[in-house]
This record gives structure tokens, C-alpha cells and sequence, in this order.
């Protein structure tokens, strides 16, 4: 049985390669591009799924942010791409209509939203009405035999970003910047870390691209992993609720890949109190906005299920090394995992195997 997430360099964004089967060819989901560079990556990783006689099944883009998108548009933009995916799953500004970022987001969005359908690929088959929301998939989507359970987004935010959006549309884009305004630059912590200095809950994200964020929960032979995106952790939480009731209280996951590349704003108490998972994966370098923020990962240690835990970085940067140190780790009882010294090997992570005790 083949599980598992590769998590490509994307420098401060999210490029995810999700792979799942049993004998024989194998299934797989491209989740977001990061930034431009992260295509160089992802197109080694489509060459070797074409050589292997398999197919791409499925490109979800989360949401337009251009640390999710700037890649997705090199993809679909080379004329030597190596194949092209079996669907697409896509909220653009269209679906955000029928639903009832930054300037240059909005405007990569619309691009990709044109190139889908100058390819032609099948967008959003699944959900009723062509919309990529938890009230258009009221139960699992089934995708080769992976189950998919929607947490986000739902109608409210797809309206509230629909009206940004209405308004940019109505303007001339001048606008050269991919980013939205970065937080004020904080130095990362210093071992030893004290994690309870950490884990007071503070504000959330209330950015509305970030909550406009396709966010599921993959299941395949029982084992599960979050792809968060950007959401808010409010609507997680509360998609996460009737799941977790079933449960015993908790919903168990074998690994969340955290929100919003571990923001504080992202990974609430409420949130890990809620699910029973002894793994998280963060994807980012950094350099951007300094994640992942200590408060997310201070909660997660604290809040999170008792046992050791596992920390996956797709980076060793300033904000993820000093969870490396050694009398941290001992204290809290967790592991780091990091990539190699040069830090542009892609992390991979086998979701079928049980963390150590």
C-alpha cells in the first residue's frame, strides 16, 4: 500500500504532491504551485508519473494567493508540460458568483480560471453547481478510491471574496507586487524554547483570499492527512466538529499539514484540541513572513494528544532549526524531521507508517 505527501520546495508557499494505491499504477493529487520556481520541481515529479504510465488525477488550487498560484500558472502555461490533469477543482471568480488577495492575486486568478478553460479540463465535476464548497459536497468525494471530505470554504467566504474581487474587476490593475502586506519582522526564537510562553490563543485569520481556501481531508485504507491551505481556523474547526463528535470528541489524522504555513493566525487551541494527531507538516522557507510562527507549533506540542510528535519541515530555516534543539525536543518529547543541508530536496512523508513511541 503506497500514502504519501511530498511537500516540493516552494519557497514561502505550498506545493503539494499527494500519492496513494495499492498494486499496481498509483493515484495522484497536485495540491497548489508555490511560487514560480516550485514548477521546476513539480514538472520532474509529472515526468516520472508519465514515464510510470500513470496520470495526474486531480489539481486542486486552494485559493489565489500568488505563493499558491504563481507556480499552477507556470505549469499550465508550458507547452512542454508532461501531462495535464485528469480535473481540476478551482473556486475563480465565476464560481465565487454562483457561491451567492492582492490586485495581482485576483489577476492570476482570472488567468488561471482562462487557462482551464482554453485547455478544457474539467473543472469542479463533483460538486453541485460547479462550486468547490462544503455545501456543494454534503458528503466524501470519492477520487480513484481516496475519500475527500471538505472543510472549506463555504458560501460565505466565497460571496465576501467575490465582492474584492467585483471591485478589482471594476479598476485599472497597476499593481506589480504578488504579496499581500507582510507582518513586521519578529527574530526567531532561541533555544532552549520555553513552548507554554507560546501558547495563549490570540487573534485569527480573517484575510479573505486565506478563506477562500480548499481545505479536505484525504482518506485512503483508513489513513488520513488535513491539506489545509490557507484556511481559517474557525471554519476547520467547525467542519471538524460533527467528524470529531463520531469519534469520542477527537478526529483522528495521521498528519496535518497546518494552515497558512504555520501562521498563529492559522493554528488555533480550539483546532488541535479537536483532532487526535501526533504529526504536523509545515511548508515554507521563511523568508517572507517568518513562518512558521512559534505560537503554532507551541499549541499544537501543548494541546495536541499526549505521546511524542512529529515535526516535518520542508525547510531548515531561522524559524525551524531552533525546534531542532536537542533539550527541547527531550522536554516536550517530540521529533523534527528536516530536509537536507542544502535545503531544496523535497520532503516526503510516508503516511502509512506509525510514528515511533
Amino acid at each position: 500500500m503506497t500514502f504519501r505527501l511530498k511537500m516540493l520546495p516552494a519557497l514561502d508557499g505550498d506545493c503539494l504532491l499527494l500519492s496513494w494505491g495499492d498494486d499496481g499504477p498509483l493515484h495522484h493529487m497536485v495540491v497548489d504551485g508555490g511560487r514560480k520556481g516550485a514548477y521546476a520541481y513539480l514538472h520532474d515529479e509529472l515526468a516520472a508519473i508519465k514515464k510510470a504510465g500513470e496520470k495526474l488525477d486531480l489539481y486542486a488550487l486552494s485559493h489565489v494567493d500568488a505563493d499558491h498560484i504563481e507556480g499552477s500558472l507556470a505549469y499550465f502555461d508550458d507547452v512542454n508540460r508532461p501531462l495535464l490533469p485528469e480535473q481540476v477543482w478551482y473556486n475563480g471568480f465565476e464560481q465565487m458568483g454562483r457561491a451567492g488577495a492582492g490586485v495581482r492575486s485576483m489577476r492570476q486568478g482570472d488567468d488561471w480560471s482562462n487557462a482551464i478553460a482554453r485547455l478544457r479540463l474539467p473543472l469542479n465535476t463533483p460538486f453541485e453547481d460547479g462550486v468547490a464548497t462544503i455545501e456543494q459536497a454534503p458528503g466524501p468525494i470519492d477520487v480513484q478510491g481516496l475519500k475527500v471530505s471538505m472543510l472549506s470554504p463555504d458560501a460565505a467566504h466565497l460571496t465576501a471574496m467575490r465582492l474584492k474581487w467585483d471591485a478589482y474587476r471594476k479598476t485599472v490593475a497597476t499593481a506589480r507586487t504578488g504579496v499581500r502586506g507582510g507582518k513586521a519582522a519578529r527574530p526567531p526564537v532561541t533555544p532552549p524554547i520555553v513552548v507554554e510562553d507560546y501558547v495563549a490563543d490570540g487573534e485569527i485569520d480573517t484575510e479573505l483570499p486565506n478563506g477562500t481556501s480548499i481545505a479536505f481531508v484525504a482518506e485512503w485504507r483508513g489513513r488520513r492527512v488535513l491539506l489545509g491551505g490557507d484556511a481559517h481556523p474557525d471554519l476547520l474547526t467547525s467542519s471538524l466538529a460533527p467528524l470529531a463528535k463520531k469519534e469520542g470528541g477527537r478526529y483522528r489524522l495521521d498528519l496535518l499539514k497546518v494552515s497558512h504555513h504555520g501562521s498563529r493566525k492559522n493554528t488555533s487551541r480550539e483546532l488541535i484540541e479537536i483532532i487526535d494527531c501526533h504529526q504536523i507538516a509545515i511548508s515554507t522557507n521563511g523568508a517572507l513572513h517568518q513562518h512558521p510562527d512559534p505560537e503554532s507549533i507551541a499549541r499544537f506540542i501543548h494541546y495536541g494528544v499526549p505521546g511524542a510528535k512529529d515535526l516535518w519541515f520542508n525547510y531548515a530555516s531561522d524559524w525551524t532549526l531552533p525546534w531542532g534543539d536537542e533539550d527541547t525536543k527531550a522536554k516536550y518529547g517530540y521529533r523534527t524531521h528536516f530536509p537536507p543541508a542544502d535545503g531544496q530536496e523535497i520532503m516526503e512523508i510516508d503516511l502509512t507508517v506509525d510514528p515511533a513511541p
